[in-house]
């Protein structure tokens, strides 16, 4: 997509935002999708990984398989997922295009959102007749959702140049849809104001808001971004991809703060692929395809700590507190990762086995964490114990962690 067609893209976005009422107001909206007869097949499986010394009993997982709605499809992988910040839904992307929302205890079913198809169409009522429409939801690979600080809204993006915001308080009905977007790999809701960023694979930044005339436009050093995060005390954009670096701009003005040199932000050798701000600090963990993880500080700019996790690569990584995170790509394995601290330098702390394809994507409630990738299953977790006991073990080990071997193939 070329420079002026993009630029046509987002002025259209914005302002079909602000037309409508955008993030902060009702506006019309489709009918609910159906929800289908989809069973969630749950099996208990011991993990495979050893614990540490201290743990009596290794970590386990439940495992669930999503059935596939279309018979065409014989199983539905992963590829996005984002847990409810008041502790209640799991959002799950699938393969089939599909969205599915389980409830975080029983991992059971309570809405369908889309039915994947390029051809979809609904039955609607309008007065007396049953009309066919187009259908809501997504055609192509879905690659990012992410709830607001609420809970209320939920929103999904990917492939299929589609960007749609779902409205918790009516059943997940569309509450907003923008089509003829880019391809987009993360979109996020600011914390506090009606703001949302976007980035896909090249260098713009989007910035969605219902004051369209005063949002700046964006743009970053880096093509092919990957992923986008909100600062939670101030709103902060951290955006980052390709290049290794992490960009950070105020998303009201468009400044980007800047690093003394190209070297004090070139942390990671790799595509930076997830990142996330530590609560209550201005602390940013990401991680990246070199299979590092590196802690930096968004206020100074400095590095403070660097760990080489894994040989392989690194898709995504989530806090289970303030003090931890979980890890997970391409070589089937999830690593538990005590953080720094002012003593301490970042640690692995546990590696949990049980996946047979690379983790995509993780969510985490809590000490809760799901783990979904391309096995077709989702793994939940539950790492309470960690919380305890992880503080004390890791001062027990050596600072340096050796990276693991890749799983066989």
């Amino acid at each position: 997509m070329d420079a002026w067609t993009r630029r046509a893209w987002l002025g259209s976005a914005v302002t079909a935002w602000a037309v409508s009422g955008g993030l902060g107001q009702d506006c019309a909206v489709a009918d609910p999708p159906v929800d289908r007869a989809i069973e969630l097949i749950g099996q208990e499986f011991p993990s495979e990984n050893q614990p540490l010394a201290g743990h009596h009993q290794p970590f386990a997982s439940r495992v669930t398989t999503l059935a596939p709605i279309d018979e065409a499809v014989r199983r539905v992988v992963v590829t996005a997922m984002a847990a409810d910040p008041r502790g209640q839904l799991l959002a799950v992307a699938g393969d089939d295009h599909v969205i599915r929302i389980l409830n975080v205890e029983t991992m059971r079913l309570l809405h369908t959102l889309g039915n994947g198809r390029q051809d979809r169409m609904d039955d609607q009522r309008i007065g007396s007749e049953v009309v066919s429409v187009p259908g809501t939801g997504h055609t192509d690979l879905i690659r990012t959702l992410a709830f607001d600080s609420e809970g209320d809204r939920l929103v999904s993006a990917g492939n299929d140049g589609r960007l749609i915001v779902w409205d918790r308080r009516r059943n997940f009905r569309v509450m907003q849809e923008i089509g003829s977007a880019p391809a987009l790999a993360c979109v996020q809701f600011h914390p506090t104001i009606q703001q949302m960023a976007a980035v896909g694979f090249d260098r713009e930044v989007f910035l969605i808001s219902r004051t369209a005339a005063s949002t700046p436009r964006l743009r970053c050093d880096c093509n092919d971004l990957r992923c986008c995060r909100y600062r939670h005390r101030d709103g902060l954009l951290a955006v980052a991809g390709r290049d290794g670096h992490v960009h950070l701009f105020d998303p009201t003005t468009g400044e980007e703060q800047k690093a003394k040199s190209a070297t004090d932000r070139s942390f990671h050798q790799g595509r930076i692929r997830s990142m996330v701000f530590r609560p209550e600090s201005s602390g940013l963990v990401s991680v990246s395809e070199d299979g590092t993880l590196v802690e930096r500080d968004t206020v100074s700019l400095q590095l403070t700590s660097r760990l080489t996790v894994t040989s392989g690569r690194l898709f995504s990584v989530v806090l289970i507190d303030r003090d931890h995170a979980v890890a997970a790509g391409s070589d089937d394995r999830l690593y538990v990762i005590r953080l720094s601290d002012s003593v301490t330098k970042a640690k692995v702390i546990e590696t949990l086995s049980g996946h047979v394809g690379s983790v995509a994507t993780l969510a985490a409630v809590g000490p809760t964490l799901f783990s979904g990738g391309f096995d077709a299953t989702i793994r939940r977790w539950d790492l309470t114990a960690l919380s305890g006991a992880a503080s004390k073990i890791a001062r027990g080990r050596d600072n340096e962690t050796d990276a693991p071997e890749t799983s066989p193939r």
